[in-house]
């Protein structure tokens, strides 16, 4: 099997071998050897379990060097080797970022931290939410799509289709055939960034992430298509940085143009978010489930065809959604909350929108026809239609508002998907079919011979992963302790 890059990674000088990791891994992919963690490299999903588990600090996650984005003269950026590369440095962050800091600052003044911080433009992910919540709820229509399996499983959460790719797929078939909102929100930027700059056309695109998953993800894509992503930070790395430049006073180096958010836009970041905005239309079953051990049972009941009466399956595999990010700053109930209530002080106003598209104030001489900004992008929504999708209009909402609605969901051909994810048969005993049912007859013997306490002081998460390692010949049976001891 090919070697695929992973962002977690193990830091073997703090590693105590305390089998912690092993023990919760979903998809068993850690052992202890030699008093240190090991990952089984092609079973590792980047979940980031381990690096919030670990009470010694020893897994951690690669994230490219925020001293990239120093100038091209200085030091900082002449180590980092890369901020040559760019010259216009976008930052897409993830709708999670918002619940990083106090209601009191709006998400505007959030985007101008980022600027502070060394890019050049702000393009949120929150604003391809639509497109993909358009997208999607197509694919649910029954009578237009007869022949797709039901329920339809989000794309959002690379981790989650990763471990479909491994211990699900026959459930493969069921994943929307949509990009994430990561990869639309990139070409998107890129889209403005040539029409705003036509003069820079070196632009690169980075995204702000809570979590490993999504840095691999641009990484090490999960098909054969190349991500537009260019590099991924770390959030917890940009959260005192950031908070320094919110807290200084003025209005900061950020100039805000024309892009509207929603208020179902940044919900995208907590659990059901997604799910509430793709079944907005009336009689749409949807249900979400955060956190990798529901999420296991979820998919067990799907592949069992008890959850066939559900339309669209909203899956994070983080607690709380993408707020619970093992990259996130603060802990995923409070980052929650503080998203909740951002919901309502946007859904408050009266065109229920907040601006927050942001360029370096030095560039604004610079952007190609920036004074009619906000004419094309308003002649853009009114003429951009999802086909066969309509929002649902509460009874309360003007005319106006439900227009402009309907008009954030983008042309579902930008948000299709090209190829089908491929399975990772990493859980095979053996490539071949009969020495695989031999290894598997003699894994059972071996297993019903251990002491099945799953305790995990042999290095393996339980006695069944044992007898696997015993019969690929990486462990002994004395690695049992108890069988050690008699």
């Amino acid at each position: 099997m090919n070697r695929r890059w992973h962002s977690v990674y193990l830091d073997e000088d703090a590693c105590k071998g305390c089998t912690i990791c092993v023990t919760t891994c979903p998809t068993e992919a850690i052992r202890v050897r030699d008093g240190k963690a090991r990952i089984i490299e092609e079973r590792c999903i980047d979940c980031g379990e381990w690096i919030r588990r670990c009470p010694h600090h020893a897994k951690k996650a690669r994230s490219d060097d925020p001293a990239m984005l120093a100038p091209a003269d200085s030091a900082a950026a002449a180590d980092s080797g890369r901020s040559a590369l760019y010259e216009l440095k976008i930052a897409i962050p993830a709708p999670s970022l918002y619940g990083q800091f106090p209601v009191k600052y709006s998400i505007n003044e959030i985007h101008r931290a980022l600027i502070d911080c060394g890019f050049d433009m702000v393009y949120p992910v929150a604003a391809a939410t639509g497109g993909i919540a358009g997208a999607s709820a197509a694919f649910l229509d029954r009578a237009r799509y007869p022949d797709l399996p039901r329920p339809l499983i989000s794309s959002s959460c690379p981790t989650i289709i990763k471990f479909i790719q491994i211990r699900f797929p026959s459930l493969i078939e069921n994943i929307v055939p949509v990009i994430a909102p990561m990869e639309l929100a990139a070409r998107m930027a890129r889209a403005e960034a040539k029409r705003l700059f036509p003069n820079r056309p070196k632009a690169g695109v980075f995204f702000i992430s809570p979590c490993a998953g999504k840095i691999t993800e641009a990484k090490s894509p999960l098909g054969d298509e190349t991500s537009s992503v260019d590099g991924v930070f770390s959030m917890a790395d940009f959260h005192l940085p950031m908070l320094a430049a919110l807290q200084k006073a003025g209005e900061g180096d950020g100039a805000p143009q024309p892009l509207s958010l929603y208020p179902e836009d940044i919900a995208w970041s907590r659990a059901g978010g997604e799910a509430e905005d793709t079944g907005a239309e009336k009689g749409t079953a949807t249900l979400a489930v955060d956190g990798m051990d529901q999420c296991v049972k979820i998919l067990e009941a799907v592949e069992d065809g008890k959850l066939d009466s559900v339309d669209f399956l909203e899956l994070m595999a983080c607690a709380s959604g993408c707020v619970g990010g093992p990259l996130a700053a603060l802990t995923p109930a409070l980052g929650k909350h503080i998203v909740s209530e951002r919901e309502k002080k946007l859904a408050a106003r009266p065109e229920k929108t907040e601006q927050t598209l942001v360029v370096r104030r030095e560039l604004l001489a610079e952007a190609a026809a920036i004074t009619d900004v906000r004419s094309k992008t308003d002649e853009r929504s009114a003429t951009a239609r999802h086909e066969g999708t309509k929002t649902a209009e509460p009874a309360s909402e003007t005319a106006r508002h439900a227009e402009a609605a309907r008009a954030r969901r983008l042309d579902c051909e930008r948000c299709l998907r090209t190829e089908r994810f491929p399975p990772r048969p990493a859980l095979q005993l053996d490539s071949d079919y009969r020495r695989a049912v031999e290894l598997m007859e003699k894994m059972e013997e071996i297993r019903a011979e251990l002491p099945g306490l799953d305790c995990g002081c042999c290095g393996a998460p339980n006695c069944r992963a044992l007898a696997e390692d015993i019969v690929k010949g990486l462990a002994r049976k004395t690695d049992c302790v108890i069988i050690l001891k008699e």
